[in-house]
């Protein structure tokens, strides 16, 4: 099937790949963008609905491409080719692969949050980094966790450097945005998930709290932890380090605690 060519920077396709990338209030809600072979592989994977794609010229040598083509074209997907010039100036990263989709993303919410049988959640309240949001949506997946959530001070999982950071699991794990913490607590206490808070140097060691119940790890700001006074009674978890080290990335402490929760439960 031959496949159109754009070749006009001001395609409406191209113009809507660069809105979504700029990340605009004006970008359509329920829509990302994915580049990336890794993260397309999962978009495919995981069936998701894709509106339309844009590949290079040369897109479709490989074997990866070109499974990624027929899966494409077999679904109906509106795929359209362009110079290398044209696809470089609506790219985001500095060596792109080639292509890119305009995926849809289901918008959810914690009413309608997927039953568990042994729920792990997390809650990333004031995670201002997409990369570091996508890596512990990444090593969320990883671990098994059942549901992430993002409080409303969170960068969107939509943030193209956070579909990447990801690895493509943003696809794959429930996500709840712009959840008011609030109501998040509430939802936990409606299905009885202990929720622990992420503390520097107070609470009782990871290893030592129990992650193998039904539970939620909220995690917080880059720099600041948890300013949320709503979380201040909730029971403290903390990660041992040695004394003259400050704290950790929050993506390397979330994961840490993820796979804490993982071993536990593998032993249970």
């Amino acid at each position: 099937m031959a496949i159109p060519r754009l070749t006009s920077k001001e395609n409406a396709l191209l113009k809507k790949i660069r809105l979504l990338s700029s990340g605009s209030r004006r970008a359509p809600s329920a829509m990302a963008v994915a580049e990336g072979i890794r993260v397309l592989g999962e978009m495919d994977a995981c069936g998701c609905d894709v509106e339309a794609a844009l590949v290079s010229e040369d897109f479709g040598a490989s074997a990866k491409e070109e499974a990624l083509l027929r899966s494409w074209l077999s679904k109906d997907v509106r795929v359209c080719r362009t110079s290398e010039t044209i696809f470089r100036s609506v790219s985001d990263v500095r060596a792109p692969q080639g292509a890119i989709a305009l995926v849809r993303l289901p918008e959810r919410t914690l009413e309608a949050a997927p039953q568990d049988r042994n729920p792990l959640v997390v809650f990333a309240c004031g995670v201002r980094d997409p990369g570091n949001l996508g890596t512990l949506i990444r090593a969320s997946a990883a671990a098994g966790a059942s549901l992430v959530c993002t409080g409303t001070e969170t960068v969107s999982p939509r943030n193209p450097k956070a579909v990447r950071a990801s690895a493509g699991t943003v696809f794959r794990v429930p996500i709840v945005e712009n959840a008011e913490i609030g109501q998040f607590l509430a939802f936990c206490q409606s299905r009885s998930i202990q929720v622990y808070r992420t503390d520097v140097r107070q609470g009782v060691p990871h290893t030592r709290a129990d992650l193998k119940s039904p539970c939620a790890v909220v995690l917080g700001n880059e720099g600041g932890g948890i300013m949320n006074n709503a979380c201040a009674g909730l029971p403290a978890i903390r990660i041992p380090m040695a004394r003259k080290i400050e704290s950790l990335n929050v993506a390397i402490a979330g994961a840490i605690i993820l796979f804490e929760a993982s071993r536990q439960r593998a032993d249970a």
